[in-house]
């Protein structure tokens, strides 16, 4: 009778390490997928912050050409617009814009380039301008698209 008792008080330790390695196994798993949405959502809010930079760059590129249609600016990322403090310093948040010497018709549009920065992640915008024919100069057309790099 004292050898059975001893046989079955050595089956708890061995159902004790497997249900205490499932367990570890369980909690390392719960944490490395925690891990990894915690990081893809950083990810994608830093690359929505890129296309709102990039967006609001467009846009100030466009009051310029509304108030002088023949503004250009022809270089790659010839001015930039800080989004947050030292923004284009640190590429913690910019905009850098383009604009191109067309002059606005549906054969030569004026084109807009805004490239936002938002630390690693960066998303262009371009925009097509047309004017009217007359010579007001309104802008009649945008046409918006986003560029992959």
């Amino acid at each position: 009778m004292r050898l059975f008792k001893l046989k079955s008080g050595l089956a708890t330790i061995p159902t004790i390490l497997v249900l205490s390695f499932i367990i570890i196994a369980l909690a390392t798993g719960l944490a490395a997928l925690t891990f990894t949405e915690v990081s893809t959502i950083m990810t994608q809010q830093l690359s929505n912050k890129a296309v709102l930079y990039a967006e609001t760059g467009a846009r100030d590129a466009l009051v310029r050409i509304a108030r002088n249609k023949n503004y250009t600016c022809a270089t790659t990322d010839c001015y930039s617009l800080n989004m947050v403090v030292n923004g284009c310093t640190t590429d913690e948040g910019c905009a850098k814009i383009s604009v191109s010497a067309g002059v606005g018709t549906s054969g030569d549009p004026k084109i807009i380039t805004a490239k936002g920065i938002a630390k690693t992640n960066v998303r262009k915008i371009e925009v097509r301008v047309v004017f009217d024919a007359s010579e007001n100069g309104e802008i009649v057309s945008t046409i918006w698209s986003e560029l992959s790099d």
